[in-house]
């Protein structure tokens, strides 16, 4: 038997009016956060027996519980025992067009909320004109949909471009696109029209570092931020950068098959002879970068699951949090078919190496103080990367990297909030202040003693609207 759409459309007007009605409710009036145990992220500390007081989308008092006034009419929400932290940034993900359909069996903005990230950033959104980002962002910014805060590339520059990229730069800023991405297939010509009209527009520029240029042009030209550690893999391969493909394809099969042929010696080193030449190897590129105060995403998460899926595929697919990625791809995995499964065909023994190589540049770049951004790659629904569960992930590689806490921590909120200023002039989130916007995540435990304490989440706070425990676990249900 057939079901009419009819029942189930009423039923989800009923669910939007409630939910509505209960945001409008929550900016109406103030929320109190008493007896908290605060890391505001403006040093390493906790603060115990803090209030903050939440009005509106914003954070308008912080200070001891016997030196605050408790406003009229507000809902109070004990954290006793509790540690009160900003909300956690994924500074690099991608925003897919399908994230509300049946493909997903939960839709990642929910993800997010309920893994306490509220900002997202998408380096490429799928699907033409890519305007849908900014179009959610505004029915969250409204109370129409739950979720993070979105910060949106338009479509990416990919090359190939049948007129000057010029007018496509020029479209997406006054789309209000909050960044540009640069892809790795744009021609060195390409390249230098795109950097010229940005700095003409102010448009900030992030991306791959594209093949015909390489680093020394990247910096050269003043590309604002490198899209991840992995980018400088190939800045230790001697290819041809003259090279012209019609098909991207062809350029990463050639860039790959060059670099691993060229690395391929190490691999036959022991573990000491192989750090000490990876040192050695890694020192002009980190030598270039040092001073230059340019962003770089981690995305190291992206190694960890490529390692797993080739070496530990049943380990891998076993993670509770698999059952949120899109339908068919535990399938895909399994008859061999995924991404990085066909990259690393024939060259399984790279990844684990190629994971060494970009843990070694992150503990390098860590030393010489580039701003390092937390980061995932999430939300392509094609790589086994969960949005949400994998930047807790990412925390933990970094701390397992030298990282502390509160380092760690930082990379998803201080300084990732002084990149998004770089962006677009507002420094809003990552710190518990007044002014602040409202992003907050209650924890059970103190994630400065141990970063997994992060996961422990008994509520979250996303511009100023409040979800407890039991409202993010029905976030996690399956649709």
């Amino acid at each position: 038997m057939k079901c009419h759409p009819i029942p189930r459309m009423l039923s989800l007007l009923v669910i939007w009016l409630l939910t509505a009605g209960s945001i409008s409710a929550q900016e109406n009036n103030p929320t109190v956060f008493i007896h908290a145990n605060l890391i505001p992220m403006t040093s390493e500390i906790v603060l115990p027996d803090q209030t903050v007081i939440v009005h509106g989308k914003k954070i308008i008092a912080v200070g001891p519980d016997n030196l605050t006034a408790m406003p009229q009419k507000a809902r109070v929400i004990d954290c006793s025992s509790a540690y009160l932290m900003p909300g956690l940034a994924d500074m690099h993900m991608h925003l897919r067009y399908n994230w509300m359909s049946d493909v997903w069996p939960v839709s990642p903005l929910k993800l997010y909320l309920a893994n306490g990230v509220t900002t997202i950033r998408c380096f490429g959104p799928l699907g033409k004109p890519g305007r849908y980002g900014l179009t959610w962002r505004k029915e969250i910014d409204e109370g129409r949909l739950v979720g993070p805060n979105i910060l949106t590339c338009g479509p990416q520059l990919r090359g190939h471009f049948k007129k000057d990229p010029e007018n496509i730069v020029i479209s997406q800023k006054y789309q209000q696109f909050d960044f540009l991405k640069i892809y790795s297939y744009v021609t060195r010509d390409e390249y230098y029209s795109i950097m010229s009209t940005a700095k003409k527009l102010k448009f900030y520029t992030a991306g791959h570092i594209p093949f015909q240029v390489g680093l020394d042009g990247v910096l050269a030209q003043g590309m604002d931020e490198i899209a991840h550690i992995e980018e400088l893999l190939w800045e230790f391969s001697d290819f041809d950068r003259r090279r012209y493909f019609k098909r991207e394809g062809e350029w990463m099969t050639y860039v790959i098959r060059q670099t691993f042929r060229q690395l391929e010696p190490y691999l036959e080193l022991g573990p000491q002879d192989r750090d000490r030449r990876l040192d050695d190897m890694v020192a002009p590129v980190v030598r270039k970068l040092k001073g230059r105060d340019i962003p770089v995403c981690t995305t190291l998460v992206v190694d960890d699951v490529i390692v797993q899926k080739l070496f530990e595929q049943d380990l891998f697919l076993e993670k509770p949090e698999i059952k949120y990625m899109p339908n068919g791809y535990r399938e895909r995995v399994l008859a061999g078919k995924e991404k990085h499964q066909r990259q690393f065909k024939g060259g399984e023994v790279f990844a684990p190496f190629k994971y060494a190589l970009d843990k070694k540049l992150l503990i390098k770049f860590k030393k010489i103080g580039l701003p390092l951004l937390l980061s995932t790659d999430a939300g392509t629904g094609g790589m086994g990367i969960v949005p949400g569960f994998s930047l807790h992930d990412e925390l933990e590689i970094l701390v397992e990297n030298g990282f502390t806490p509160y380092e760690a921590i930082a990379a998803g909120t201080t300084v990732a909030s002084k990149v998004v200023a770089r962006m677009n002039g507002q420094d809003n989130f990552g710190v518990i202040l007044p002014g602040k916007r409202a992003d907050l995540v209650l924890l059970k435990q103190n994630p400065l003693k141990d970063i997994s304490n992060t996961r422990k989440i008994s509520g979250v706070m996303a511009a100023g609207r409040w979800y407890d425990e039991e409202t993010l676990d029905e976030f996690l249900e399956k649709q």
